[in-house]
């Protein structure tokens, strides 16, 4: 008798696993996004088609001691006041995190998350602070 059942439950297992995917030649409903398509449509969440991403020079609009800061890849330059190299963690999300490594740390200035205009033509780090909030920079694009 537990054999029997056993058997049963894999064939049942088995029908409702296979009955949940098309055989291709369906059109239109019921299909489910691939992991790579999932990933796919997160990733121009982060960077809008036509954007140029994070990657390129940017000048800040409001007064800061950054005098340009240059993104290549996940690498990070700053020139100015606050010379630095530094590094970006999760380039692909919505929220990337900058973070500088001067050998002269500057409080305000060390760890902070990025935001680009939709139409990548602006960026915001938001720096870490006190619980009320950090300083916040305004960039634009110039290269």
């Amino acid at each position: 008798m537990r054999t029997t059942l056993s058997v049963t439950a894999l064939g049942l297992a088995a029908v409702l696993l296979s009955g949940c995917g098309g055989d291709g030649d369906e059109k239109g409903g019921g299909e489910t996004p691939s992991l790579a398509a999932t990933a796919q449509e997160s990733q121009q969440v982060a960077e809008p088609a036509g954007s140029k991403g994070l990657a390129g020079t940017w000048k800040p609009i409001n007064k800061s001691p950054i005098a340009e800061l240059t993104i290549t890849g996940n690498t990070v330059r700053t020139t100015g006041r606050l010379a630095c190299p530094g590094t970006i963690t999760g380039a692909g999300t919505p929220k990337p995190v900058l973070t500088l490594k001067c050998a002269t740390e500057n409080a305000d200035r060390k760890r902070g998350t990025l935001k680009l205009k939709p139409d990548g033509s602006a960026l915001v780090v938001t720096w870490d602070g006190p619980s009320y909030g950090g300083v916040i920079d305004s960039l634009k694009r110039s290269g």
